[in-house]
């Protein structure tokens, strides 16, 4: 045998990996994806402790790309439902002009030269909530404007 018992033992060093390579995922929860650091777990497979043999290497860097595909999964996501929540937030709504005009008036869609933000009537109930994110529209306004005002 060319390996050791508690080298590849679930709570051992590559146990993540070794249970990821050999279809085990179902016992793997999401904390173990994501507390697998890939760069050490590749050094260590490269340069062990203990000599290994080139069909171990070989599965354990199956379950490396198992890993690294889940955690990819995993920040595809959370960037998902972030652009759905800023999606839903930022919808377009429909303008309806009357149809002798073709544009808006200016002081409609132009910023003013002083903000009086506790002026602003914003409706707090409306109020968007996307799995564990829940923001309103007047936090959303007051992001957005701080963003636009740092960017000058």
């Amino acid at each position: 045998m060319f390996y050791s018992q508690t080298f590849l033992a679930r709570k051992g060093p590559l146990g993540t990996v070794w249970c990821a390579a050999h279809h085990l995922q179902h016992r793997l929860k999401k904390s173990h994806y994501t507390s697998t650091d890939i760069p050490s777990t590749v050094e260590r497979i490269m340069y062990p402790d203990i000599p290994i043999a080139l069909r171990m290497s070989g599965h354990l860097l199956l379950g490396v790309v198992r890993i690294y595909s889940k955690k990819v999964d995993y920040l595809f996501h959370d960037c998902h439902i972030i652009l759905v929540g800023l999606s839903k937030a930022f919808d377009a709504k429909k303008v309806d002009l009357p149809d002798n005009e073709n544009q808006a008036p200016v002081h409609a869609i132009t910023l003013p030269e002083t903000f009086n933000l506790d002026a602003l009537e914003l409706d707090d109930d409306d109020t968007y909530y996307t799995e564990g994110w829940a923001f309103s529209l007047k936090s959303l306004f007051y992001l957005l404007l701080l963003l636009i005002l740092h960017a000058y």
